[in-house]
């Protein structure tokens, strides 16, 4: 095994003992928070589908890549009070780490003063977590105890909750993933530790055309220092999306969103590392595409314009 290969494995496995991000994070994450926060679940006006791919650190051997899906909408709609029904997948593979998630999504949005909409939401399902030791070359003595075996353990259940606050220009959520605080079986005091986050966004007319939509999100995980993405985006006629947008530690990175056909919408973010993680891999490639299946009295924007 390449050295480089070596080095990333020890320091993704140091990673895992330091409590720090364990779970994926995404850049575009107005256009991809449903898989932060299960209250978001059904804020569509209709049915819709999104899947992407993201390759972080291009050129680097081995280094992250997150594969992921979800499926959600509203039903049961009475007034402005309704439920929201869905699901997500991801896959995270870092060398020899991979994570694999699936959970079913429930929500109930309600209506509040000042033309606010409440919504609270849980995630149920389950996650594995493998390491596979025959791809990586380690060089420790045969009573090292920090890790040992061969992994291939099923996690069940795997839960995530959260609160949305939201109304047609503004959004404010709160969510925790991975509720359950699972240990890694065959590794010495490793577990998935909750990851706590802090969303605000909003948006604000510029002229009639153009609309203003900045955000906010905060990360955090036990014991590691907080990570906080901010993003600038200036949309055209709900028809082009551009921006810039920045995470604390990282990099700075380019957003742009297309509305490419009447339902169909193309999210991509150019990610330009600024740590020293630049030397083996300084680019990273996020792409979405969302799919609504709406049908002709559906309303085709969302809720709260603020959340794409």
């Amino acid at each position: 095994m390449r050295f480089r290969i070596f080095i990333v494995s020890i320091f993704l496995f140091l990673t895992l003992e330091s409590a720090a991000q364990q779970l994926p994070q995404f850049t575009y994450f107005t256009y991809n928070y449903l898989q932060y926060n299960p209250a978001v679940t059904g804020a569509t006006p209709c049915l819709e589908l999104k899947f992407g791919y993201r390759r972080q650190w291009r050129g680097m051997p081995d280094a992250p890549a997150t594969g992921f899906a979800n499926l959600h909408g509203k039903f049961r709609k009475k007034k402005n009070n309704f439920m929201g029904l869905g699901g997500i997948v991801e896959n995270d593979k870092a060398g020899p780490f991979v994570y694999t998630s699936a959970q079913l999504l429930y929500s109930y949005h309600m209506k509040l003063a000042k033309k606010y909409q409440l919504s609270a939401g849980v995630g149920v399902g389950f996650s594995q977590y493998r390491i596979d030791y025959t791809t990586m070359t380690l060089e420790f003595q045969e009573d090292d105890r920090a890790i040992f075996g061969n992994i291939n353990s099923f996690v069940f259940p795997a839960i995530s909750a959260g609160l949305w606050l939201y109304r047609e220009d503004r959004f404010y959520g709160i969510s925790v993933r991975n509720l359950t605080n699972n240990p890694i079986k065959g590794t010495l005091d490793t577990q998935l530790n909750p990851h706590f986050s802090f969303a605000y966004g909003y948006a604000t007319r510029v002229s009639d055309e153009m609309v203003f939509k900045p955000a906010f999100l905060l990360n955090y995980v036990g014991r590691s220092k907080p990570s906080l993405d901010a993003q600038f985006v200036l949309e055209y006629k709900q028809k082009v999306s551009m921006g810039l947008a920045a995470r604390t530690g990282h990099g700075v990175s380019a957003l742009l969103k297309l509305s490419m056909l009447k339902y169909v919408t193309l999210g991509y973010a150019y990610d330009l590392t600024a740590n020293k993680i630049r030397f083996a891999g300084a680019s990273t490639h996020e792409i979405v595409i969302g799919i609504r299946a709406c049908k002709e009295k559906d309303r085709y924007d969302v809720d709260c314009a603020a959340y794409d």
